[in-house]
């Protein structure tokens, strides 16, 4: 089929009961003097463009072995800016859509990760997953090289914002209703989220926020520029021109040479405050559900092997963002039986990350009157890892179609009848937020909003069920929250 939009004629994929359009571009290549700029819109293209295949992806480091899920489709390049719609039918219907922004700690993932087919045809939504730039292409403050670079470390969020103003004024071209957006993410795509309602350049783009195990963003923006002027025996003043003579593959491979890591802050420009403060000063004050998976850890530890340095690294950075520094989440950690390897402390710190973030996400909303859902994915899995780090992205869209083989391993679960069903009450409860702002309804549990006289929390599992103070007082103390 071949549509005819705004920007001009695309030839999109027909799927049963869907179709897909991939690879539209909704900024111009960052490239040459685009590089480290704040995105440009797309204008449009002539002829006819071809949407059947799947789009360049950012730079980026591979999965390890032990944790890939498969090949991704898509070539490796600096001119990563498209996203993917999918849609059940290109027609003039204004469907509840959704905006995925992909996880992977600002330096992985792309909008060509998962399949929302089952998703879309079965809910009669619109998709859209969007490429941002990742690493040092993305979120490397250069601010100290002139006015023209303030906010240079959240280029990457820039370009969600810009995605998702691409979403307001063209999705009704591919079925979608522009006043109904929900932005979903997990992980880094999770602290995008946060990061979203926390930035004033998005507001009004979006109506619902779903934040899967978000993360929270640092204070300041990591100095990157001086110890790489320092290993490359050139000024700070030389580093720029050099940064710049350099291709984007040549940046990305001094990226994995540094060690540079996520590098997402408050920037001051387009990041003005960590989440709890940002969203107390009602900045993009909408509905919100966050949670995370019961035992985040063993997915994410796994990247770093047996290398002790790292994991205690990590827990010392985790431990100072979940309690701002004051040391109590570390005396809370010490208390904790069974922690007796780096390992193992550092699995638990993840998972208390992820929950910090979105409680105290959720504990801002509440106070300026403005309704958050607390869930906490419990669902066993037989994978090593159990309910991990990830685990729940495919349930929460619905992958498991009972016409594939049963039995079979579909990411971190087997498609089961039990994981069908939880995978359809969980899926079904994120559609109906995304209609109207309330996950409730169908045989879910009721489920309450969060309050702090009233911690409700929804435990996807089989069966659902809510359970009141999840959390205990020691750990939102560690928190900072009670």
């Amino acid at each position: 089929m071949i549509l005819n939009t705004a920007l001009g004629k695309i030839e999109g994929e027909q799927k049963a009961g869907l179709m897909a359009f991939r690879g539209i571009p909704y900024a111009q290549a960052p490239l040459g003097e685009l590089r480290w700029m704040p995105p440009q819109a797309y204008g449009g293209w002539a002829g006819v463009r071809d949407g059947r295949s799947y789009p360049n992806r950012c730079f980026q480091p591979p999965m390890p072995e032990s944790l890939s899920l498969g090949e991704i489709p898509g070539q490796m390049a600096e001119d990563c800016l498209y996203l993917n719609v999918y849609t059940p039918q290109p027609d003039d219907k204004r469907r509840p859509v959704l905006a995925w922004i992909h996880g992977g700690g600002y330096i992985q993932g792309s909008a060509n990760d998962f399949d929302p087919d089952r998703f879309v045809r079965n809910y009669d939504v619109v998709l859209v997953a969007m490429n941002y730039r990742l690493g040092m292409l993305g979120f490397l403050d250069l601010s100290r090289f002139g006015e023209a670079y303030a906010g240079s470390a959240s280029i990457g969020f820039q370009d969600q914002i810009l995605a998702l103003q691409w979403v307001r004024e063209h999705i009704a071209d591919y079925g979608g209703d522009p006043d109904n957006l929900t932005i979903c993410g997990g992980s880094a795509g999770g602290g995008s989220v946060l990061s979203m309602i926390s930035a004033p350049m998005a507001k009004g783009l979006f109506q619902r926020a779903v934040a899967v195990s978000p993360s929270d963003v640092s204070p300041t923006p990591p100095d990157v520029a001086t110890p790489f002027a320092a290993a490359m025996n050139m000024t700070e003043a030389e580093l720029l021109a050099h940064l710049r003579s350099l291709s984007g593959e040549e940046i990305f491979q001094q990226q994995t040479a540094g060690g540079v890591g996520g590098l997402a802050a408050v920037d001051g420009h387009i990041v003005l405050d960590r989440f709890p403060a940002a969203i107390r000063q009602r900045i993009n004050p909408v509905p919100l559900i966050a949670g995370c998976t019961t035992n985040e850890g063993p997915m994410l530890t796994e990247l770093f092997g047996d290398n002790v340095e790292f994991l205690q690294f990590f827990e010392m950075n985790l431990s100072a963002m979940i309690d701002e520094g004051t040391g109590a989440y570390k005396q809370f950690l010490d208390s904790l039986p069974g922690l007796d390897t780096a390992k193992a402390r550092t699995d638990r710190t993840f998972t208390d990350f992820f929950r910090a973030t979105s409680l105290k996400s959720a504990q801002a909303l509440a106070d300026v009157g403005v309704p958050a859902w607390i869930y906490s994915f419990d669902l066993p899995s037989d994978h090593p890892y159990g309910p991990t780090h990830g685990s729940d992205v495919s349930l929460m869209f619905d992958s498991f179609d009972p016409e594939h083989r049963d039995g079979e391993r579909i990411a971190f679960y087997r498609n089961t009848p039990q994981v069908r069903r939880v995978a359809a009450q969980w899926s079904a409860a994120v559609v109906r937020f995304m209609r109207d702002g309330d996950p409730n309804g169908g045989d879910l549990p009721s489920w309450d909003s969060y309050r702090a006289d009233r911690r409700v929390t929804l435990v996807v599992d089989d069966p659902m069920r809510i359970e009141m103070d999840y959390d205990s007082e020691a750990q939102l103390q560690a928190f900072g929250i009670a």
